[in-house]
């Protein structure tokens, strides 16, 4: 994600919704607990996209002939 794009969801996040309001003590950093949640969310993206493929599990089930087309 571009830096601009991550600031403007930080902003957006950073709004709390009428019930996080109702909630909120004062003395919380609604921009820092937005970027921290956007970053993680960017992390495990970037983990997913570089995992392996899980493998077709009836074609590892079945034995060669089942899964070999007919000529």
């Amino acid at each position: 994600m571009r830096p601009d794009e991550l600031g403007q969801q930080i902003n957006s996040r950073a709004e709390p919704l009428p019930e996080e309001r109702a909630a909120e003590h004062g003395d919380e950093d609604r921009r820092a607990e937005a970027a921290e949640i956007l970053r993680d969310s960017e992390e495990r993206v970037e983990e997913a996209v570089d995992a392996p493929t899980p493998g077709d599990a009836a074609d590892e089930s079945r034995s060669s002939a089942e899964t070999t087309p007919p000529p």
